[in-house]
């Protein structure tokens, strides 16, 4: 059981390795401005994390196996052989250090579509306020159109 836990924070491990490359990618595309690339990336990001979740439910699993009340790698590494253990603390280490990283890619990431976003909505509306007409545009006949006054409300004493 020792192996399978030992073989599971292995395969995280360089899940979260490809994860942190993918999202340095998605960041270059979003760089470069190219929707269809990035939407590509994403694809892929989204399956590696479905992926890394299947993993860390089977890791829970293995944890059961040793001991049904544990529920994380600290409850059942006393039951590790000294170099098992190492291994393990390590590579939760490392596992640990890279997705830190990563959620930092991550927001860097979303920052940046966010303002991308933002930019090309005020670019949008823009266009449009100046393809909408103005008051003082001509007519079907070539002569400046002039529009009845809108009603109003006087008020005042005579």
């Amino acid at each position: 059981m020792i192996e399978r836990i030992l073989s599971n924070l292995g395969r995280q491990h360089g899940a979260v390795r490809l994860l942190e490359v993918l999202l340095s990618e998605e960041f270059s595309h979003l760089s470069e401005r190219n929707p269809g690339a990035v939407a590509s990336v994403e694809f892929s990001i989204q399956e590696l994390l479905r992926q890394l979740a299947v993993e860390r439910r089977s890791l829970q699993a293995h944890y059961a196996a040793l001991d049904p009340a544990a529920k994380r790698l600290a409850d059942v590494i006393d039951r590790f052989d000294p170099a098992s253990r190492e291994t393990a603390q390590s590579l939760y280490a490392a596992i640990d250090t890279v997705e830190q990283r990563s959620a930092k890619q991550a927001t860097r990431n979303y920052t940046m579509a966010l303002g991308l976003y933002d930019l090309t909505k005020s670019s949008l509306d823009n266009l449009q306020k100046l393809l909408i007409p103005k008051k003082g545009t001509y007519g079907s006949r070539g002569r400046m159109a002039t529009a009845a006054s809108a009603p109003g409300l006087v008020s005042g004493r005579f």
